[in-house]
């Protein structure tokens, strides 16, 4: 049984405890509301709508937040200061490891569970009331008492213009000055150099398409697969956080490529802000459903092995901490609205293979790799089929035999970060590389599988290509004879610099 969006907008009582200051007994109570400067709902906008590409004009609501994140950035000599950037970055990952005195609220993001997209709305709702006191009690702004977190509308789609401007980086973000108030030049707090592992990857160049699109994971029904097994899509949270979630990390690259470094850079919050308005975007749908009796842990998984038991737990703009309990889709009734829930969140044209739960450890693949591959700017690697596994695979692809053919890659990862994404294509026509064409298969990413990370075994990421092969079959990609060649793409020439690989790759039926 599943309740949708609707009947969940709860008021936050329930799903959190508070505490005052840092010593309090958690008690349930509703989020404290900061003094009279928010009022109700903010209004959280396209970052494209805030700024004027031609004569350089930044919205006041993108200047102060460039204000506030340089205020935050200079409290960082007590980093341990609740409204310090490192404080807050950290929260999401620290670099580096675990240390004796390590504020429990450091590096408890949740990525790869249930709790991925609930932890990260809380996560900017809370940073969100963090900034606006900055702007109006810090920098004395009353007048942005209503100001909200903009958002990378990545996906927007320019009828007639095409859509590469909104896939690059937002020129603000891009710029080493901003223009202040009366014309004056000052440093600009959310630029971070290009080209750079302690900045981003790119710089003007934008993002694919593949990359930014949201159309798979938003045309899911489910929030998790209402069924195990091979071959089942991964429901909407799993899809959705590959696709565009971590491909977005990792073509952005820089800081943003690795989990622990990625909330340091001021972009980081304009992404998950998109994700958080897509989510919207797919539980405003009546026809989706979540899952009932989800509730937060009362030990965040896995924090036991890197300190002590912990909860999930966050800072308010008080100062105060704020326990994420009760309800998992309990969201917080004050929280900032949209200015669209439509706009950017269909597909840009990819035609990608669904993606899939993974073949069970037990079903024997009809075709394997023999080792492991190192990724280099175009790798192109051939399956070598078991007793039988061609007619197999030939006859799946003739439509005349039960069951699905699942494409799977095993062990991915890189030794190290920012690693952009590979794309993934069917068959031996070098020539086609376009994500829009039926050889395309799907993007393998790096975002938390790099450098020995949660995942140091690497992820697995398996596609459905069932309808691949049927439409392939007796085209210049594959006569039809033997296994169709994997052809795996770099976004950048420099990709094989960071030891992308994975550890095998497997066509088996389902």
């Amino acid at each position: 049984m599943s309740l949708s969006r609707r009947s969940l907008l709860l008021a936050g009582a329930g799903a959190l405890a508070g505490s005052a200051g840092l010593g309090g007994t958690a008690e349930a109570a509703a989020p404290v509301r900061p003094r009279q400067w928010h009022l109700g709902p903010s209004v959280r906008r396209d970052v494209a709508t805030l700024f004027d590409s031609e004569t350089g004009a930044w919205h006041p609501h993108l200047y102060w937040y460039a204000r506030a994140v340089g205020w935050m950035q200079r409290q960082d000599r007590t980093p341990r200061r609740y409204d310090s950037w490192v404080f807050q970055w950290y929260t999401h990952g620290k670099p580096g490891p675990r240390r004796a005195g390590d504020p429990p609220e450091w590096g408890q993001c949740a990525h790869g569970d249930r709790y991925f997209l609930p932890w990260h709305r809380w996560y900017l709702h809370y940073f969100e009331r963090i900034v606006r006191r900055v702007i109006v009690e810090e920098l004395g702004r009353s007048d942005q008492a209503d100001w909200a977190l903009p958002y990378w509308n990545y996906a927007h789609r320019e009828p007639g213009r095409g859509s590469a401007q909104y896939r690059r980086i937002p020129l603000p973000f891009r710029q080493r000055t901003l223009r202040g108030p009366g014309g004056r030049s000052e440093e600009n707090p959310l630029y971070l150099p290009p080209h750079d592992s302690g900045g981003r990857s790119r710089d003007a160049e934008p993002l694919s398409p593949a990359q930014v699109d949201p159309g798979e994971a938003m045309a899911q029904q489910h929030f998790r697969p209402p069924r195990d097994a091979p071959g089942a899509p991964l429901g909407f949270s799993r899809m959705f956080e590959r696709q565009p979630h971590d491909a977005v990390h990792s073509a952005v690259g820089g800081l943003m490529g690795r989990t622990p470094t990625a909330a340091g850079d001021p972009l980081f919050w304009l992404h998950h802000c998109n994700i958080d308005r897509l989510w919207d975007a797919w539980l405003s749908d009546p026809s989706h459903t979540l899952p009932t009796g989800w509730r937060w842990p009362t030990v965040r998984p896995g924090h036991g092995r890197r300190g002590p038991d912990e909860p999930y737990l966050l800072r308010d703009a008080d100062g105060s901490r704020r326990v994420l309990r009760g309800d998992l889709f309990a969201f917080p009734s004050d929280a900032s609205t949209y200015d669209s829930l439509t706009d950017g969140t269909g597909t840009a044209g990819a035609r990608f293979a669904p993606a899939a739960l993974p073949p069970r450890r037990t079903d024997t693949p009809v075709a394997a790799t023999k080792e492991e591959t190192r990724l280099t700017a175009r790798t192109t690697v051939t399956a070598v089929p078991t007793p039988g596994g061609t007619e197999v695979l030939h006859r799946a692809a003739e439509g005349d035999r039960g069951g699905r053919v699942l494409l799977t890659f095993e062990g991915v990862q890189a030794s190290r970060g920012p690693c952009p994404p590979f794309s993934v294509f069917l068959g031996d026509d070098r020539q086609d590389t376009d994500p829009r064409g039926f050889a395309f298969v799907g993007l393998l990413t790096f975002f938390e599988n790099v450098g020995g990370g949660p995942h140091g075994e690497g992820l697995t990421f398996s596609f459905d290509v069932t309808e691949k092969l049927r439409w392939l079959r007796g085209t210049p990609a594959w006569s039809g004879d033997g296994v169709p060649v994997l052809r795996v793409l770099a976004d950048s020439p420099s990709a094989a610099g960071s030891g992308p690989r994975f550890a095998r790759a497997t066509f088996t039926l389902v």
